[in-house]
């Protein structure tokens, strides 16, 4: 039984699905389909997760105790709210990272205690893999450059690869689900992702995903850049990885050969199940 609180308005006013949103629906599902009770915004029970720390969970900071409280994952650390997190980690049990190079990040750079930061990735209610296969290439883009995209696209056509793009912002669930049914694989050029549910989303169609990944995060200068990535939860049943534009060539002859081997919806029923999920937030809760 717990108690969660977020503001809706945190999501901003758009019907398509973003980052913030898809982690209090994907929550509730798996709460639901676990038989997990829970209030939202009351204190109805003895634990308390407050997923979105803003003013709302800056206002509960006073009134719950410490043992019984965790925050985040949807904590920005660099704002007022997230500062006076930060400095007063008594007001909570535990800080909540959603990948490893998130909490890297909170350890690392911010000197905040490992044992006082988790990691805990939301469930991915995965996507009916219905495989009707119109086109060779989904290439998702998303926070990269333009040279980046044009280096993509370039590679695509002199290989003669059928694509259609999909760019950050201007989708919906349907289109994710809709084109990832639709193609034979999916090329990544995307930035840092803190979990990535839509990258996870487009594995759960059982589609292989081909990446350009980062291997740091610099968005806010040079004191804060640490190692990260844009694939945070990842194995090598989900595809080829590659970091640079002289590797794509190489990689993606091995990509090829070995195309029909991946099993990127495996990779998410065993490791981002909506159960799987809640058994490790349950554990952060029970943690003595």
């Amino acid at each position: 039984m717990i108690n969660l609180f977020f503001s809706e308005q945190y999501w901003g006013h758009t019907s398509n699905m973003n980052g913030p949103k898809k982690v209090i629906m994907n929550l509730l599902e798996s709460l639901k389909q676990e038989g997990i009770e829970y209030a939202v915004n009351e204190e109805k029970y003895k634990n308390n997760f407050i997923i979105q720390y803003d003013a709302l969970g800056h206002d509960k900071h006073s009134k719950i105790e410490q043992e019984t409280c965790i925050i985040g994952p949807q904590v920005w650390l660099f704002d007022t709210y997230g500062q006076f997190a930060l400095h007063n980690p008594q007001y909570y049990k535990s800080m909540i990272a959603p990948s490893q190079w998130v909490k890297d990040l909170y350890v690392n750079k911010f000197g905040m205690d490992e044992s006082k930061v988790v990691v805990w990735p939301v469930g991915i209610v995965p996507f009916k893999a219905e495989k009707n296969v119109e086109f060779d290439c989904l290439l998702y883009f998303k926070r990269r450059t333009t040279e980046e995209f044009n280096q993509v696209t370039s590679f695509l056509k002199e290989n003669n690869i059928s694509y259609k793009t999909l760019s950050y912002g201007s989708y919906n669930d349907k289109d994710v689900e809709t084109l990832s049914n639709k193609c034979k694989f999916c090329f990544m050029v995307n930035g840092t992702e803190s979990q990535g549910i839509a990258v996870q989303e487009i594995m759960s169609t059982d589609t292989p995903l081909f990446v350009w990944d980062v291997k740091e995060w610099n968005d806010q200068g040079e004191n804060f850049r640490v190692p990260a990535t844009s694939i945070p939860y990842w194995s090598d049943e989900c595809g080829e990885v590659f970091y640079t534009a002289d590797q794509m060539k190489e990689t993606y002859e091995r990509f090829c050969a070995n195309i029909d081997k991946y099993q990127p919806r495996k990779f998410v029923d065993e490791n981002l199940s909506l159960k799987k999920s809640v058994n490790i937030l349950l554990e952060i809760i029970n943690a003595s």
